[in-house]
């Protein structure tokens, strides 16, 4: 998949799935110092994803600063034919001073064996020899 460059940074679209609905968020940072793969909040309740009282509920902090956010386990998330099934993502606020839909973590990046071609600003996945 090739990477759009956006305030100098590496975005991607990449589509989840939540409960059987399905949503593609056009504007997807790929982001491999940030832990976790988040989403936002604004965005992704158009498929129903809402807290709800059994979702943990935690902070985290980074360049942006600290913000809460919830735990959602998605049906998948689709990244150009790659996918993870049952995957937990962080909702949040992200009000980060940058349009976006939500960032793609390194908890997704090292799970789906992604490859980041910095020359050829493609991202996509390796495949193993078993």
């Amino acid at each position: 998949m090739k990477l759009n460059v956006s305030y100098g940074l590496p975005f991607v679209s990449v589509t989840i799935e939540f409960r059987g609905q399905k949503m593609i968020l056009e504007k997807v940072l790929v982001d491999t110092g940030s832990a976790g793969t988040i989403f936002r909040a604004d965005i992704v309740e158009a498929i129903g994803v809402v807290p709800e009282s059994e979702d943990l509920v935690d902070t985290i902090q980074g360049v942006g600063g600290i913000e809460y956010i919830y735990t959602k386990s998605f049906d998948a998330v689709y990244f150009d034919g790659i996918y993870i099934n049952d995957f937990l993502v962080e909702i949040g606020s992200m009000e980060y001073g940058l349009e976006m839909d939500g960032i793609i973590g390194f908890d997704f990046i090292r799970m789906a064996g992604l490859v980041i071609d910095t020359v050829d600003m493609l991202v996509f996945c390796k495949t193993r020899d078993n």
